[in-house]
């Protein structure tokens, strides 16, 4: 027996709900097929087990965390290289500048002031 179109909807708002997306229309998901190593389908168990959730969810969990560290390390290279702004860094990856600016310590990655902005702040009088 397939479930109801209200049953669904239902159980789609609590997914939206518990993993916080902002969805317009939550039934709009898509399959796909992947093929994964047994370790990681092994881990993938491990870990649907421990958060007793249906392994859907944390594998979409997962892959929404993963799809954001892969921005985030993009966003870094190419602010690293000097190809994009802290502020189109910003704009990439959806963080604030508090929280690039942790990403960016805990990384070792220096923060590059342009030479405009150095210049204004070494007039301003210490104090």
């Amino acid at each position: 027996m397939y479930p109801s179109v209200h049953s669904l909807k239902k159980r789609s708002n609590l997914i939206t709900g518990v993993f916080g997306w902002n969805t317009v229309n939550a039934l709009t998901f898509k399959v796909t097929t992947v093929r994964l190593p047994e370790e990681t389908l092994e881990a993938l168990e491990d870990l649907t087990n421990k958060l007793q959730r249906e392994r859907s969810d944390v594998m979409r969990e997962a892959m929404k965390i993963g799809i954001g560290e892969m921005t985030l390390r993009l966003a870094l290279e190419l602010y690293t290289n000097g190809k994009i702004s802290f502020g189109r860094m910003s704009e990439l990856t959806g963080l604030g500048y508090r929280e690039l600016t942790i990403s960016l310590k805990r990384r070792n990655i220096t923060l590059r002031y342009g030479e405009e902005r150095l210049n204004e702040e070494a007039k301003q009088p210490e104090g």
